[in-house]
């Protein structure tokens, strides 16, 4: 047992001098890929806006050898950890290849995806080539309630299917629900599925405004403290939550806009060779089709980091601010300005930190008694 303590703390200094040191020379650690905006399902809830518009766009996406240049170029440039998204990225012929040029870089590739184009030959691929995981996304426990969402008629079907054949050929598997109104009511339903699976799984309330403008899908969202209470019904992500919360009393926030990752260690590039500090962050921008990825990552993206929050930016100094989820680039998305908190992610704070301090109370109560 002492052993093992041992070599966890280990570990953890480890990793705490790691993601120090590749903060402080600004590492490209991990990436985000969308392959293509592109998908085989219509999702209500989608933010990647008009889907009749999707296959006009495929004309437009990199092609197989510009994604394996970026490969070769994220790799020398030191990153480790790569997301493969979309869309749905097995709706690329060419995903195969892509795959295989990364893993064979040596990076840890995880991907996203709906799980209804999984076939023998992915499988195939997936053994010889083990994934760092693959993330499903299931919204619902019925197919009456998935298609719903989904807007194709057999796709839940499918989406099990894919589910199965991973599982069968030992492919790490997490799954994920959005929490909408539509899925609601399947929540625990969902919840046991992933638990007889004997799967991870996670859910996220926070449903984006489309990319485009388009407002429909917020309308979807489940009344914050609805969300919270399904969240933290969990006492093990309760306690999680309250041990973070913890953690992070006392830490000066620098005066900056993105205190994250993005443009730090982390970057994201769209179908169409855009260079971003994050999906959400779509106005610092560095075409790779005139450049290089080190170009852009040097010149470009550190843009984001100048952004100040400024005197009237209220999230650093609200108590709130590590149980939010808060981000700027989020709130531009919905309300059209990086300095405009969104609601919902405020409320959903709140809702925590109540429940936080009901448990301290709790907590106290017992140490008394």
């Amino acid at each position: 047992m002492g052993d093992t303590t041992t070599l966890q703390n280990c570990a953890k200094e480890y990793l705490k001098r790691f993601n120090k040191k590749t903060t402080e020379e600004r590492i490209p650690l991990s990436g985000g890929f969308d392959l293509t905006h592109r998908c085989n399902l219509k999702c209500l809830h989608c933010f990647l806006g008009d889907k009749t518009k999707s296959n006009s766009r495929q004309k437009k996406e990199l092609n197989t050898s510009q994604w394996l240049k970026i490969i070769d170029d994220i790799t020398q440039a030191g990153c480790l950890n790569l997301l493969i998204t979309g869309g749905e990225p097995f709706i690329r012929e060419d995903f195969p290849i892509i795959f295989r040029h990364a893993k064979e870089n040596g990076l840890l590739v995880e991907i996203f995806t709906n799980g209804t184009m999984i076939n023998d030959d992915v499988l195939a691929l997936f053994k010889e080539l083990p994934p760092h995981g693959i993330e499903i996304s299931l919204y619902g426990a019925t197919a009456e309630t998935y298609e719903k969402i989904s807007g194709v008629p057999g796709s839940y079907k499918k989406c099990l299917k894919g589910i199965e054949k991973l599982l069968d050929n030992k492919i790490n598997l997490k799954l994920k629900t959005i929490l909408m109104t539509v899925n609601n009511h399947e929540f625990f339903d969902i919840e046991n599925m992933a638990k007889d699976f004997g799967v991870k799984f996670r859910f996220d309330p926070a449903i984006l405004p489309c990319f485009d403008g388009d407002r429909t899908p917020i309308t979807l969202r489940v009344e914050p403290e609805e969300a919270v209470k399904k969240e933290l019904h969990d006492k093990k992500k309760a306690l999680k939550w309250k041990e973070y919360f913890e953690k992070m009393q006392g830490i000066t926030i620098p005066d900056k806009l993105y205190n994250c990752g993005s443009g730090q260690t982390t970057f994201h590039i769209d179908p169409y060779g855009h260079l971003q500090p994050c999906m959400m962050v779509s106005d610092i921008q560095y075409d790779l089709l005139n450049g290089s990825f080190i170009k852009g990552w040097e010149e470009v993206i550190p843009k984001v980091k100048e952004r100040s929050g400024g005197k009237e930016f209220v999230c650093n100094k609200c108590e709130k601010m590590y149980l939010c989820s808060f981000c700027p680039g989020f709130f531009k998305v919905e309300n059209g300005s990086e300095y405009i908190p969104s609601e919902y992610l405020c409320a959903m704070g709140q809702y925590r930190l109540n429940a936080i301090n009901t448990m301290e109370k709790i907590i106290n109560i017992e140490k008394l008694s």
